[in-house]
């Protein structure tokens, strides 16, 4: 039998699917850049000034602490290359006040996950990159004090806030499959409630988890006809 599949139409076709593999990619690494911004680094809490001193001054723990802002820049590059995907497809035109929200929310993501990779790479590139002293105790305090408030604070808000827009924006306008949207609200809704309640650093797993759900659902739909 001969094939009438012209060569142009394969292409056309090929190009169509790489937008949609790459957002699943994209949602793989807002996954584990998630859990490395955490799971890297671990200032101790309530340390008196020489434990902190001690913790500050050996190089592991700087590099850690480099790592961890690493993998935040990582969340900041990857959520809008997902949600870039999921804003473009045709169907996202049926819920365009959500769309919009979930738009400026994921900027906000974006712009301040960029902030908290610097902050907390910041001690460890002042010694270690520009070969400057270890500061005080009490500057290092601040740092660790400002750190876990970026994340813990203003990055998980808009990080659920993102998350449940998207999620309404999946239920209402049908752009992947709607399991993921409802997974988005479970996951979402306790990461605001954490944040409200001071504990929202502790629910980065919800955040993982809705991020993998993501790319399963992004992998697995169908190639936007327009």
């Amino acid at each position: 039998m001969v094939s009438i599949t012209s060569p142009l139409a394969t292409d056309v076709a090929a190009s169509d699917v790489t937008p949609r593999r790459i957002a699943a990619a994209a949602a793989v690494v807002l996954g584990l850049s998630l859990f490395l911004t955490v799971a890297v680094i671990n200032v101790p809490h309530g340390a008196g000034d020489a434990e902190l001193l001690r913790w500050w001054q050996q190089e592991s723990n700087r590099t850690a602490g480099i790592f961890s802002g690493l993998a935040a820049l990582g969340v900041a590059v990857s959520f809008p290359v997902v949600a870039g995907y999921l804003f473009r497809l045709s169907s996202a035109a049926r819920a365009p006040h959500w769309r919009g929200f979930a738009a400026a929310m994921v900027g906000a993501v974006t712009a301040l996950w960029l902030v908290t990779g610097a902050v907390r790479a910041a001690i460890g590139r002042f010694v270690d990159v520009s070969d400057e002293q270890l500061p005080g105790p009490d500057t290092l305090r601040l740092a660790t004090a400002l750190n876990y408030s970026l994340l813990g604070l203003s990055g998980m808000a808009v990080l659920s806030l993102a998350i449940l827009a998207i999620s309404v924006l999946v239920l209402r306008a049908g752009i992947v499959a709607s399991w993921v949207g409802y997974v988005g609200l479970v996951c979402g809704l306790p990461i605001l409630a954490s944040v409200i309640a001071q504990y929202g650093a502790y629910t980065i797993p919800l955040g993982v988890l809705w991020a993998f759900c993501l790319a399963v659902a992004v992998w697995r739909s169908h190639d936007d006809p327009a």
